[in-house]
């Protein structure tokens, strides 16, 4: 007797699991543009629809949300149990193989980090079952409730290697990006995926400059960004980016104001800037082209330092500040020096800077008296990355 209803209440699970998945398959079918999903705290049944969906958005109740995985996660695992002629039937059969994108995108959205899901996802896009856009879809919804789903960024990218460079959206993805980064705190897997982007798309260096400084005036903590921005000055340096041609001289006051501080003031020209911070440069060596770069490329550095000392002021001493203004003043100083020496990309700086007299450089010797003020920690950094040789006794172990 006991049995018999065990039998009854498992088979009344399974039907009402089927309802759900079959209302929430309904919503998929019914709204193109969903752009959201939550589980929605509810620890009760009130005896109507547990889905639900308003503008756009997709909800689950939580009473039911581990009954309805437990059931799609059981009908996925015993597809995968069958042989490989057996599930590739199943992945011919269009019937066949809507009904398991259907438990897929159900077990996905409660629990995404489930790999072998994902490459039954895949499998249905090679089999041309679902689409591609579709799909950059369906995973944009998942990084809606699971923002740091690095199954969903790699499966992403994975859709994406089918498509042109040409035909790929790249500010919508960055914009995935940043809303993943904005949710959830040190978002390494939106920022590697972030750097993704930046490497495989179209120049999008100056949006991506201005981005990045409103994320680091929300999020002053977020130590990912500042990283991602330094990596962005370096591109820009690398791919020789400046202002385009056709717009006024670049803006170089942030550059122009670090001078003054130094107790280096000079005229807001690019000529006058190049002969104060390049005076032994050979000039026949070096393309227009990179000397905009570098002016241009210093410039963004002295702004960030002088954001970094902003921020300070405004919350507080605060490691992320730190580093990143080291940061900045450490690609001012080696890219002065690699201009000077005619240091190549790929000859390391260190052993350049080693070699380095500062003493015979006005802006680099300023640099490096200011600098020696703000204490014996970063005395040390000094020493360490820029080689500045302060004295032992200098830079001692007291800030």
């Amino acid at each position: 007797m006991e049995d018999d209803m065990a039998v009854d209440a498992n088979n009344e699970k399974r039907v009402l699991c089927e309802k759900i998945i079959r209302d929430i398959n309904a919503v998929f079918l019914k709204d193109a543009d969903l752009a959201s999903f939550e589980i929605i705290p509810k620890e009760t049944n009130c005896n109507k629809s547990p889905v639900v969906h308003v503008e756009h958005n997709l909800g689950l109740e939580s009473w039911c949300a581990q009954h309805v995985y437990d059931h799609a996660h059981r009908t996925l695992i015993s597809h995968r149990r069958q042989t490989s002629q057996q599930q590739l039937r199943t992945l011919q059969q269009q019937q066949q193989s809507d009904a398991l994108a259907k438990y897929l995108n159900v077990a996905l959205l409660i629990n995404p980090d489930v790999t072998t899901f994902w490459h039954i996802r895949r499998q249905l896009v090679q089999k041309n079952r679902l689409s591609i856009n579709k799909e950059l879809q369906f995973s944009a919804l998942v990084l809606s409730i699971k923002p740091k789903s690095n199954e969903a960024f790699a499966y992403r990218r994975w859709l994406y290697s089918f498509q042109s460079a040409d035909a790929i959206d790249w500010p919508n993805e960055i914009s995935i990006c940043e809303r993943s980064a904005d949710r959830c705190a040190s978002n390494y897997h939106a920022w590697s995926h972030r750097h993704w982007v930046l490497r495989s798309g179209p120049c999008l260096l100056q949006s991506e400059l201005m981005r990045t400084e409103k994320f680091l005036r929300k999020h002053i903590s977020d130590y990912s960004c500042y990283h991602y921005r330094q990596v962005l000055l370096g591109r820009a340096y690398e791919l020789c980016f400046c202002m385009p041609s056709g717009e006024a001289q670049p803006q170089l006051g942030s550059l122009l104001e670090l001078l003054a501080e130094y107790g280096l003031p000079c005229e807001p020209n690019t000529e006058a800037l190049i002969q104060l911070m390049l005076p032994h440069m050979n000039r026949s060596t070096v393309s227009v082209q990179r000397l905009r770069s570098f002016l241009y490329c210093c410039n963004v550095a002295a702004y960030d330092m002088r954001l970094c000392k902003e921020q300070r002021a405004l919350y507080g001493p605060r490691d992320c500040f730190e580093l990143h203004r080291r940061a900045a003043l450490k690609f001012i100083v080696e890219q002065c020096v690699r201009l000077q020496t005619e240091l190549t990309a790929t000859m390391d700086n260190s052993l350049q800077l080693d070699k380095f007299d500062y003493g015979k450089h006005p802006f680099l010797e300023a640099v490096r008296q200011a600098e020696s003020a703000l204490g014996g920690k970063h005395q040390r950094w000094c020493n360490l990355h820029l080689n500045f040789g302060y004295p032992v006794a200098e830079a001692t172990w007291r800030d």
